[in-house]
């Protein structure tokens, strides 16, 4: 049996409500529109608005903006975006892969 690894199970779960998380930062801190926020995580601008609106509740969502930790780790890479930087997945996976439970 070959088993998954551990970023391919991070990916599935977490890579949306990653990309959700720093785009709310982003329409939040930085005044980016829902526009601006989407193209920049890569999401769809409707999904951003349902979210922002409590019309969508994506899975695992909850579990990151709860975090104080992640939600520190979710607000330095949302500065880095915001300064032009581009960052993988993998750059969030290794930020906080500690800090979640399987």
């Amino acid at each position: 049996m070959l088993k998954k690894a551990y970023c391919e199970e991070f990916i599935g779960k977490y890579s949306v409500p990653v990309r959700l998380a720093v785009a709310l930062d982003l329409v939040r801190r930085y005044n980016y529109t829902q526009l601006q926020a989407a193209k920049t995580v890569n999401i769809p601008q409707p999904l951003l608005n349902y979210v922002i609106h409590g019309k969508r509740k994506p899975r695992f969502l909850s579990i990151l903006l709860s975090s104080g930790e992640i939600l520190g780790v979710i607000e330095k890479i949302t500065d880095q975006i915001a300064n032009g930087k581009t960052l993988s997945m993998c750059d969030f996976c290794k930020a906080i892969k500690h800090k979640l439970k399987k």
